[in-house]
């Protein structure tokens, strides 16, 4: 099986599917129907429950939520494929370095070892919170990519080295093919599978960390996302009031987000075999 048998796949292509009008009417949207910015409080008529006009209801701060949320969507998506493409580049240049080289391979791995066992909420709480003032969505992205890339780095690293060993990775070096080569042609293919398997599983880590940590109210909390959308919810106590659809569509919306991004996840792990080979 391979990308033809994955391109086949009925659930992949729902799920894909889904995935994409969400993201393609969220842009339209935005771009085509919203003539302010969505993060503006005190816009529209406060606390209505869904309707013809307001589909998603409106805010106590005064919010359409029908703008709002494709808007946070996108935000939390940005934060999400900003942290996994860096996380990737940062996993694919280390595991790259360490299965080059000789000598050195133990500090490094020792290295990987704690960043991978350091939790990461407590210093992204107090990271985002002393910078909000001057941060923006692809730094949160950055910040979040410092604690990404460690847990794929350290399986990849393995996986480079198992691959060293191999045959054709020495005719490489016998050929005298420079080391970017080698690590572009020989090791980069073989490796392509787990690396789109875990850019996804990157891209919904950061969306569950960019959530949590706007909870805390650590974020730019004036910038909708997902996350701060579902903070002033409970800060306007929406349950106790209940203002139902506040924090039950954001909350439907992230959990559609999410389970098609692992559908995707699982069936590229599925259908695309070590190697790449399709």
């Amino acid at each position: 099986m391979g990308y033809r048998e994955l391109i086949r796949d009925k659930v992949f292509i729902v799920a894909l599917a889904v995935f994409l009008f969400i993201v393609l009417f969220s842009i339209i949207h935005l771009r085509y129907f919203v003539k302010t910015n969505p993060g503006r409080w005190y816009q529209v008529p406060q606390g209505l429950p869904p309707s013809l006009q307001y589909p998603f209801g409106t805010t106590l701060t005064g919010q359409n939520l029908f703008d709002v949320i494709p808007a946070a969507l996108l935000n939390s998506l940005t934060i999400g494929f900003v942290t996994a493409s860096v996380s990737i580049l940062i996993t694919i240049v280390l595991a790259s370095t360490t299965a080059l080289i000789r000598r050195g391979i133990s500090i490094i791995l020792t290295f990987i070892d704690i960043m991978s066992s350091l939790p990461p909420l407590p210093a992204l709480i107090t990271l985002v919170f002393a910078w909000r003032d001057i941060i923006t969505l692809p730094m949160i992205g950055l910040i979040l990519s410092i604690f990404g890339w460690a847990w794929p780095s350290r399986a990849l690293v393995s996986l480079l080295i198992s691959l060293k060993e191999r045959t054709f990775i020495y005719t490489s070096y016998l050929t005298g093919a420079p080391k970017y080569t080698i690590v572009l042609k020989d090791f980069i293919p073989y490796t392509l599978r787990y690396l789109l398997v875990n850019f996804v599983n990157l891209v919904l880590w950061a969306i569950g960390m960019e959530t949590t940590v706007a909870m805390f109210g650590a974020m730019k909390m004036e910038v909708p996302t997902i996350g701060t959308t579902l903070y002033w919810a409970l800060r306007y106590q929406s349950f106790l009031l209940g203002l139902w659809w506040w924090y039950t569509i954001p909350t439907i919306f992230l959990v559609i987000v999410v389970v098609t991004l692992y559908i995707i996840g699982i069936k590229i792990d599925e259908h695309i075999f070590y190697g790449g080979v399709a």
